[in-house]
């Protein structure tokens, strides 16, 4: 048995047009993945039924076993939490892969001591007041 995946339209007019055709407002509508994957950015205002048994793979795009667009959110997280980096329910996938970034790129916080002080105060009292 093949499954198709259903999309139901339901916005506010009552027909909306898109790649494989038009969609009519409360109907089930079966289309092919293929015409789903194309045609997805397209679907506003929709509810989407896919194959739940449907497995999602990561794919690494740099080939280099760092978080990218191509990961899973689900991996993403797995790799954060081996890595030591919290995360908590509800991160988006962007959200994520900045957590990725920030971990691998941590911006590096600048000592003020307090001999970096006095002489930015005693530069402060030798500029001229003209």
């Amino acid at each position: 048995m093949i499954y198709l995946p259903k999309v139901v339209y339901d916005g506010p007019l009552p027909t909306q047009r898109v790649g494989w055709g038009t969609l009519i407002r409360g109907q089930v509508h079966e289309v092919s993945q293929d015409a789903l994957d194309t045609f997805r950015h397209k679907l506003t205002n929709c509810r989407i039924w896919e194959d739940a048994s449907a497995t999602v793979e990561s794919v690494d795009a740099g080939l280099d076993g760092i978080p990218d667009s191509g990961w899973t959110r689900n991996d993403i997280i797995s790799w954060l939490t081996e890595q030591g980096v919290s995360t908590r329910a509800g991160l988006t996938k962007a959200q994520l892969l900045s957590r990725v970034d920030a971990h691998l790129n941590p911006v590096e916080e600048e000592e003020v001591s307090e001999e970096s002080i006095s002489e930015a105060s005693q530069a402060d009292n030798t500029g001229s007041d003209e």
